[in-house]
């Protein structure tokens, strides 16, 4: 265990500046002014081509073509609340209620420093779950993210900002420097962190003809074998539609516009999560180097079985002991 280095100023800065931010957000929500996560100037420089009058007309018609209107809506909605109380509220907006399997083992998370890890098939919404659960446990967890799930302003508390880089780079850009310093200080000062260590949402590979992550990226590796904290493994089960995954195919950026309307579209249909057992540090020192502990941890969440039954979010209270009650 990495010993804090907690430092007093009289205050708690981290808390201070969260505390601004609430103000603010609850100040502008309070104003009418309606919050956006994407508004047509981001539509507009992603697509360099859209000018003009012409070109903010098309941007408007891309906004609500791909539901970002509604997601607009939903986010103001609960534009006054930050972090976990945020999330969940955005998941009760979309009628989310997703399951939980294994959910007792989350009443024995180790104290002080951990990881979890996850598997990334879909983009945005397991972001979002995550937060949800982690944070409603430990509200000092933070999740490490890619830039665009990072324009989600109200869950900055909780997040950690990277940009997604592929792994035929070689070097690690300013911005992920600073992030990973960011991370490296949460740990040893006794906070959880996530990573989704593909870096990336899922996509379809055309040679092994089925969706899958990409390989996960060896800088969280290094980051993860580095730390020697307890790791919690999480699989979520399911996925987006097949279209979004043709999308895909395509282009990247045209994929990435479907995300809204891929958390529309999970409402009444199962979204499937399970808990592993923690991995101790005692058991990561047990492989002699990164290469077997990161197939060791590759398997550990994409072998993770079905869980026989499960918990719903609506259900789940992390001080109390469940029985599962809706079959796999």
């Amino acid at each position: 265990m990495i010993k804090s280095t907690h430092l007093d100023f009289g205050y708690n800065i981290h808390d201070y500046v969260l505390f601004k931010l609430r103000i603010l957000l609850y100040f502008r929500y309070l104003s009418g002014s309606e919050m956006k996560i994407i508004d047509r100037q981001d539509v507009m420089n992603v697509f360099p081509m859209l000018k003009g009058k012409y070109g903010r007309t098309l941007a408007e018609y891309i906004i609500r073509l791909c539901s970002i209107n509604k997601i607009n809506h939903i986010y103001n909605h609960s534009s006054a609340y930050t972090g976990s109380e945020f999330a969940g509220r955005l998941l009760n907006d979309l009628n989310i209620n997703y399951l939980i399997g294994n959910p007792g083992r989350l009443a024995f998370l180790p104290e002080g420093a951990f990881i979890t890890i996850s598997n990334h098939p879909y983009g945005g919404l397991d972001g979002i779950i995550l937060v949800d659960l982690l944070a409603r446990i430990r509200p000092d967890y933070k999740l490490m993210v890619n830039s665009m799930l990072s324009m989600v302003k109200t869950m900055n508390e909780n997040f950690i900002s990277v940009k997604p880089t592929s792994n035929k780079k070689n070097g690690i850009i300013g911005k992920n420097i600073r992030a990973i310093r960011e991370t490296l200080m949460h740990i040893q000062d006794g906070h959880p962190v996530g990573f989704f260590p593909s870096g990336a949402v899922s996509d379809f590979s055309l040679k092994d003809l089925y969706v899958r992550d990409r390989k996960w990226q060896q800088n969280i590796l290094n980051l993860i074998n580095t730390v020697k904290v307890p790791i919690l493994p999480i699989r979520f089960f399911d996925a987006n539609s097949s279209f979004f995954y043709f999308l895909g195919l395509i282009n990247w950026k045209v994929r990435s516009f479907r995300m809204p309307s891929e958390l529309f579209n999970k409402k009444g249909k199962q979204t499937r999560i399970g808990v592993g057992n923690v991995i101790s540090v005692q058991e990561q020192e047990h492989f002699p180097d990164l290469g077997a502990l990161g197939d060791f941890l590759r398997k550990a969440v994409y072998e993770m079985p079905v869980p026989k039954s499960f918990v719903p979010r609506s259900f789940f209270n992390p001080d109390e002991k469940h029985s599962e009650i809706i079959p796999a």
